[in-house]
Parts: C-alpha cells; structure tokens; sequence
C-alpha cells in the first residue's frame, strides 16, 4: 500500500512540475454547480457559463482569487463584481440569501454579446479595450447594440436563458473591404 501512495505522489509531483495547471473555468466546473450554458451569437464556440454557488459573493471571491489571481478586480457594486483573467471573465452575482451566480464568459463571448452599460462603475472602458483588444469597445459595441435594437447580452440575471443576440457581426476591426480596384492611390 505504501508503494500506491507513493506512486500516486510521484505522479502529482511530475504533473506540477510539468506545469498542468487548472484555468478558472475548471476550478469553478469542479466546485459549483452548473445553472445554465449561453452561446454567442456570433461564434458558438464562445459561450459563458453559469453557476450557483450556495455561499456569498464575498466567500466565491475570496476562494476564486485564492486559486488563481485575476488581472483586474472590481469593486462590488450593485450586487455584482468582475474577475478578468486572461481568457475568461467572472460575473459574481449575489443572489437571495447566500447564493452567488459564478458567471464564467470567453472573452469572445463578452466582446461580441455583452452590453457596454452592464460594466459602468465596474470596470472603465480603456480597460475593457485592452482585455478585449478591440479600440473603443464601449462606443462601437453601444452602436452594434442599439442597431440590433438592443438585443445585447445584460449578465444572466437580467436576460438569462433567452438571449439570443444580435444578428449582425460585429464589425469591431473595421471594414473587411480591402484596397480599391485598378488605378487605385496607394
């Protein structure tokens, strides 16, 4: 028996040096329970998921922030807060009691569905730029939603298992008509 276990360390050993590590999304997977899957309307591969965790917002934060460190940490504002890691964003959102909604999103996901206004006095704008690499996400995400009239993604609590988006692309690159004919100015 002494043998097993320490086989079974060895292994585990290897496997952290091997630098095998868990994203956020498989922590929260492996300790909540999962509510609901959202797809983007623009790439089905993009997709957040939802959670519900029987304890308070502060609790999954503390626990989440203890796992693996975010890059940006918002304020709790309004019964909300945001976790942005490198491939993913967390939307914690108090519940009745303590029960906290762990939203996990694919920064695809929030850059082609979410709603400008779902992230003001949470996280300013120049710093959604940045995470979602596109310049004035704010201004050209609004403009993309009030077009499709508003159909933009507001968080689970607010639209829950009824989004379906808005059916334009974004355009958030620019025009994806290149360079003009012959006798074209270079």
């Amino acid at each position: 028996m002494k043998w097993l276990i320490g086989l079974l360390t060895a292994f585990i050993l290897l496997l952290s040096a091997c630098g095998i590590t868990k994203d956020i999304q498989e922590i929260v997977e492996d300790r909540y329970q999962l509510e609901d899957v959202i797809e983007s309307s623009v790439d089905s591969g993009d997709v957040s998921k939802v959670y519900r965790a029987d304890k308070d917002l502060s609790s999954v934060a503390s626990y989440l922030q203890d796992q693996i460190k975010p890059n940006e940490v918002s304020e709790v504002k309004e019964g909300k807060q945001i976790l942005v890691y490198d491939d993913y964003i967390v939307t914690l959102s108090e519940g009745e009691g303590s029960n906290t909604l762990v939203e996990v999103a694919t920064v695809g996901f929030v850059r082609d569905n979410y709603q400008p206004s779902f992230f003001d006095g949470l996280l300013a704008y120049y710093i959604l730029d940045e995470i979602l690499d596109v310049d004035d996400w704010g201004k050209k995400q609004k403009n993309r939603c009030k077009s499709s009239g508003g159909n933009c993604y507001g968080g689970y609590s607010a639209t829950g298992g009824t989004y379906k988006g808005p059916t334009n692309t974004p355009s958030f690159r620019g025009s994806s008509n290149r360079g003009g004919g012959p006798g074209t100015g270079k």
